[in-house]
């Protein structure tokens, strides 16, 4: 039994610290940190922690729930129609200022009483800290350009990989347990809180909205229209007025380039849950500000959030509905975004004069803000992204059962993956992978693919007992297409999971094959009409690269060279 006759004790015991945490100069270590949160669990009835699977250093990932009616059900509070608002924090340890805010913004809510009609409507969920790992390992060097605090975590996890790029490939415990709790809680509303690096300017908050041309239209036009709209004029009221995440058309000037709209792809974490219809936030303080300054500001926008969630709860829930009955009307599914540089809006900036000296250091020219001469001007806002691609949408992907991993991750998203029960056949459609680019050097662990050009053909398979048949009428519809059209940004063949199939297992000697080339030249009209062309366009290719063209449009060559394994079936 919890007394909630106690808990303007305990939060006063905590206060003082928790305050000094976040208006001086010093973050909460990890265990200190959790240590506030289990205290706010022993002593109000509307608080629990919960502890979920593991991370890569051993510790439980930990979730904080903190619901008016003290249900901690998620299932039963979608069901009483409550707005799940999330908050993730320290997916980059070193950028604490969510950590911190989210513990006072906890206790707040909490200890404030006028909190608790927002509370009839919104269920808060916080992750104290995602990359524990990160967390623990504290230093006062590693941000180099960070104004504060004294410590504060690392940006990898204890594998060396950042978790902010990790949501689609799911290479951590970390992740793996986060996907599991939010599958769970499924949010309607995700905020992710970080600290930028980047240009000098007057804001402390800047904000990356999930990209809305992006979204499902329904969500889209809700978030550019009304949510993000409401946010920034909340804020401004608050006296912390935001701009959008400053990205520069043309690094060169601010000014004269304008600014762009971040398009966080799936492998992000905001960028993920959008596929999710989540409404999904990125708070972004400003590098050079102080911590106490930067933890303020987002103390400030999680009440905005809380507020906003709390006034249009039924607005909110009722986008989200219609959200997924559009996704089950999909036929064609757009992808792989691209910026319109024709489409902009201007918006009020307000920055800080910039001049050029000559380095001590270097002998060149360096850029320097000045603070003596701040500005407001108005600048583009290039916030408009069109889909380069569009797929039609199969009744089924068939996956063979040797890709059980694949199988794996999809569910892990949420994913139906059926296995097929008798031997049989089926029709469907093969994409041929015709050409990729590939990076020289890691990404993330990986050899990242790009630039990834396809053909379809008409095809048949043998559908063996074991493998999946996977329905796309399912409600998560959007991950399932970016993880499997195989030429998305962000799919699992961009991520290196079917690089097998990109090299040929079979070849020929081409002394031996001289004759079989000779017969089939003189038997196919159309193979010999097409070498000679070939032959004109390639002067220069020796023999045995004129042998491997005729073996490459032969019935000999290897059926699954670059013959993505997943089929469509229509």
């Amino acid at each position: 039994m919890k007394y909630l006759s106690l808990l303007t004790l305990i939060l006063f015991s905590f206060s003082v610290r928790s305050q000094n945490s976040g208006y001086t100069n010093s973050s909460l270590p990890y265990f200190e940190l959790l240590d506030q949160y289990r205290k706010l669990d022993d002593y109000s009835e509307k608080a629990k922690l919960i502890g979920y699977g593991k991370t890569d250093c051993g510790e439980p990932l930990q979730l904080f729930v903190i619901s008016g009616t003290s249900i901690f059900n998620p299932e039963r509070l979608h069901e009483l129609g409550k707005c799940i608002l999330f908050i993730n924090n320290g997916i980059h340890p070193g950028e604490p200022d969510g950590m911190d805010a989210s513990l006072v913004f906890a206790k707040n809510i909490l200890s404030d009483p006028s909190n608790n009609a927002l509370l009839e409507n919104v269920v808060v969920c916080i992750i104290p800290a995602f990359n524990i790992d990160g967390a623990l390992n504290r230093n006062s060097i590693s941000r180099v350009n960070q104004n504060g605090p004294e410590e504060y975590g690392i940006r990898s996890n204890s594998k060396n990989l950042d978790l902010n790029r990790d949501f689609i490939k799911t290479e951590t415990s970390n992740t793996h347990s986060l996907k599991s709790i939010l599958q769970q809680w499924n949010p309607d509303v995700f905020v992710d809180t970080h600290v930028s690096d980047g240009a000098d300017f007057q804001y402390t908050m800047t904000l990356i909205s999930s990209q809305y041309s992006k979204m499902n239209p329904v969500c889209g036009k809700y978030m550019h229209e009304t949510f993000t709209p409401l946010l920034f004029k909340s804020m401004k009221e608050k006296g912390d007025e935001m701009t959008p995440y400053v990205s520069t058309l043309n690094e060169q000037s601010i000014l004269d380039s304008g600014i762009v709209a971040f398009l966080e792809t799936p492998r992000f974490a905001s960028g993920y849950m959008s596929l999710y219809n989540t409404f999904s936030f990125v708070t972004e303080t400003h590098m050079l500000k102080p911590f106490q300054n930067r933890m303020k500001s987002t103390y400030r926008f999680l009440n905005s959030v809380l507020k906003i969630c709390g006034e249009n709860k039924n607005e909110i829930l009722k986008v989200r509905s219609e959200a997924f009955k559009y996704d089950a009307t999909l036929k064609e599914y757009p992808y792989n975004w691209e910026l319109n540089t024709n489409q902009f809006e201007s918006i009020k900036f307000n920055g800080y004069a910039t001049e050029y000296s000559i380095s001590s250091v270097t002998g060149l020219k360096r850029l320097k803000y000045n603070h003596e001469k701040p500005f407001s001007k108005k600048i583009n806002f290039y916030n408009t992204y069109e889909a380069k691609s569009s797929i039609k949408i199969p009744r089924y992907f068939y996956l063979p059962q040797a890709y059980e991993n694949i199988a794996r991750l999809l569910e892990s998203n949420g994913i139906v993956c059926n296995r097929v029960q008798h031997d049989s056949s089926s029709k469907c459609q093969s994409i041929i992978i015709d050409d990729y680019k590939t990076t020289s050097t890691p990404y993330e662990g990986h050899y990242l693919h790009s630039n990834i050009t396809t053909h379809s053909i008409a095809d048949s398979i043998k559908v063996s007992k074991g493998d999946y048949m996977i329905s796309t009428s399912q409600p998560n519809i959007r991950i399932l297409m970016e993880v499997l059209t195989p030429d998305a940004v962000d799919s699992y063949f961009a991520w290196g999971f079917f690089d097998s199939i990109l090299q040929e297992k079979e070849w020929f000697s081409d002394y031996v094959f001289e004759d079989v080339a000779e017969k089939m030249l003189n038997e196919n009209n159309d193979l010999k009409v097409k070498f000679e062309k070939w032959k004109v366009e390639n002067p220069n290719k020796d023999s045995y690269n004129q042998l491997f063209f005729i073996y490459q449009n032969s019935p000999y060559f290897e059926k699954g060279f670059k013959k993505y394994p997943i089929r469509l079936i229509y």
